[in-house]
Parts: structure tokens; C-alpha cells; sequence
């Protein structure tokens, strides 16, 4: 056999065993680039997701919608295992906790909606349901970045609250709402329906700067339920949560309400 052959066949050979070596590396690459399903934590490995509208999208400090009508009912989410509520400030929470229905309503001072919401609704809710210890009532402060005042009054309400008198000052606030957006007066309108003992101690307590923890545990909350519109309700009862943005009826929700203590 001539020289010539012997290379010939030499090189033909070292092709043939480049081929099958790329053809490896391909097969394991191939492989690689798809995910092993057992590797991967299952959906209940995942962390749990907190209860929440599953239609809602963008950031929470997003511009308030218009005020709805309150033609419609909350929609239901996903059932949610009962559980307790995080970060209650008992002086911001009205009725019994062993109450069939809790509604979290995440709130701002400064949003013409939300003051509508108290003044038309939730008041005669507290009347009529939270007093008879039907709801459990808890007030969220959710400040949106677009009010210059509404973390301000967000702090002077909590520091009436804690001295017992929020009552009058978020009723002050939602009232006269308009004239403290122009002026930036909130010291001046919580002091109007306050004694000045009152007064001296809920300046010390906004001046402690304490209580901003508090509001930012509700915002994140809130950004937890993927809120991001105020207000929101959210409503927990038999296990499951029903969120509602914007303003409802009372007639509304009291059919609302109705039709969830009915299965209580």
C-alpha cells in the first residue's frame, strides 16, 4: 500500500472521530439547555402568594382611578387559608376580631375617593355592622407618592389614634380635605377638633418620627395584595379574600355583606 493510501485513510479516520466527538458535545449541550422539571421547586414549594386580585398589575403608587359607582361586588380570588392578619395597630382596628368578616381598606388622606368611601359608606358600615360585631374594620394607610400631604396627615391620624381620638381626626381630614390640599395645614385641622393637651401630644408623637414604621408596613401590604389604587377594600371571610378597588354603595355593600354573614 503506497504512502499516499496510508494518509488518506489516516485523515479520513481522524474526520470521522472529529464527527462523532461533535456529535457528543451537541447531544450534552442539547441536554443542558433543558430544564429537568425535578430539579425545580413544585408550585407548593413556591412562597406562598399573599391573597390578591389576580388582574391587577402596575406599581401601587400609580394615580387613583375615578370613583366608581358601586354598581358592581367585589370579585373573589383565589380561597385563601385563614390566617392572622400582620401588623394590626389596635388603635386603628374597630369591632371584635372574632368578627365573621374583616375589611382592610387601604386608604389615602389626600384622595377625593377615599374621602367619599369614609363619608358615604364606611361610616354607616361602623354603625351598622362593625358596632354589632359583624365586620372587623381595619384602617390602612396607603400614601400615594403623588400627594404632597397625605403621608403628613397619614402621621397626624395614627398619633390621634394612639391617643384615642382618631375618630375626629380622620373626620377632620376627610372633611375638610380640599382646604388642607391647598394650605398643607394638616397640623392646623387635626388641632381644630383637638384639645391643646391633645394636641401637644399628638405633635410629640409626629415629631418622635416613630411612625412612619407603621405606615410603610401597611404600604408594603398593600403592595402585597398588588394594590394600586386607592381605596381599596379587602375583604376576608370563611377562608377566603374578595379585593375591591374604588368606591362602593353602602346599599351595595351591605348586600354585600349580607350574602357573606349569610354563611356564617
Amino acid at each position: 500500500m503506497s504512502r499516499r493510501v496510508i494518509l488518506a485513510a489516516v485523515a479520513v479516520l481522524a474526520l470521522v472521530a472529529i464527527g462523532i466527538q461533535l456529535g457528543r458535545n451537541h447531544a450534552v449541550a442539547a441536554r443542558s439547555s433543558n430544564v429537568d422539571p425535578a430539579s425545580q421547586p413544585l408550585p407548593s414549594e413556591q412562597p406562598a402568594a399573599p391573597p390578591s386580585d389576580r388582574n391587577v398589575a402596575p406599581p401601587p403608587a400609580a394615580p387613583e382611578k375615578p370613583a366608581e359607582s358601586g354598581s358592581t361586588t367585589p370579585r373573589p380570588a383565589p380561597p385563601q387559608a385563614p390566617v392572622g392578619l400582620p401588623d394590626v395597630d389596635p388603635h386603628k382596628a374597630f369591632g371584635s376580631k372574632s368578627a365573621p368578616v374583616t375589611m382592610e381598606v387601604f386608604s389615602d388622606f389626600q384622595c377625593p375617593a377615599c374621602k367619599t368611601l369614609y363619608i358615604t359608606t364606611n361610616r354607616k358600615i361602623m354603625d351598622d355592622y362593625v358596632s354589632t360585631g359583624k365586620v372587623y374594620l381595619i384602617h390602612r394607610d396607603f400614601p400615594l407618592a403623588m400627594h404632597a400631604h397625605s403621608r403628613v396627615a397619614a402621621r397626624y391620624a395614627r398619633a390621634a389614634a394612639q391617643i384615642g381620638k382618631v375618630e375626629p381626626a380622620e373626620q377632620a381630614l376627610f372633611q375638610n380635605q380640599e382646604k388642607w390640599e391647598q394650605s398643607g395645614d394638616v397640623d392646623g385641622t387635626v388641632a381644630a377638633v383637638l384639645s391643646p393637651a391633645e394636641m401637644a401630644k399628638v405633635r410629640a408623637l409626629v415629631k418622635g418620627g416613630t411612625l412612619d414604621v407603621a405606615i410603610d408596613k401597611d404600604f408594603a401590604l398593600g403592595q402585597s395584595y398588588r394594590v394600586n389604587q386607592t381605596p381599596t377594600t379587602v375583604f376576608h371571610s370563611g377562608g377566603q379574600t374578595y379585593p375591591y378597588a374604588g368606591v362602593m354603595s353602602y346599599d351595595t355593600l351591605k348586600q354585600f355583606l349580607n350574602q357573606l354573614l349569610s354563611g356564617h
